[in-house]
């Protein structure tokens, strides 16, 4: 079993915050500099069914389930090297918002991971959460400024 939890203080109003988790499911290519590219293939109320390919021609398919204002889980519905699922979490600390991520899973039969590995999976979901929160920020500064 693999597991991953990172989280980091964001300076942006929750609304805004959650907007932005949401375009991240809608179009991570905006956000996630290895993605070549995503589709949305169903869309329901609460949930979405998205393709991604990467830059190395990885594609996965993820069922996005979204809890207003606050979570989002990607459920790996076809990965090649992983079964599980990521949520992104809004929460509040220390009178802060907080964005989380958290990474829960285990490799698929026949697939053989090091400590190499799972450290660069590691950096790679803490580079997207500060990336992120970076993004947020801005746009929460950009939104003060304008008013």
């Amino acid at each position: 079993m693999i597991h991953i939890e990172f989280a980091t203080p964001v300076d942006a109003s929750q609304n805004r915050a959650w907007q932005l988790l949401r375009e991240k499911a809608e179009t991570p290519e905006r956000f996630i500099p290895h993605i070549r590219s995503s589709e949305v293939v169903e869309r329901g109320d609460d949930e979405l069914l998205r393709h991604i390919t990467f830059n190395d021609d990885t594609t996965i398919t993820e069922r996005i389930t979204f809890f207003p204002e606050h979570e989002l889980v990607y459920h790996f519905v076809d990965h090649p090297k992983f079964e599980g699922e990521i949520r992104n979490l809004l929460f509040q600390a220390d009178e802060s918002l907080w964005l989380s991520i958290y990474f829960q899973g285990k490799t698929r039969a026949g697939v053989e991971l090091g400590s190499k590995d799972i450290d660069q999976l590691r950096d790679g979901f803490i580079q997207t959460v500060l990336a992120i929160s970076g993004q947020m920020e801005e746009i929460e500064r950009a939104t003060l400024e304008t008013t």
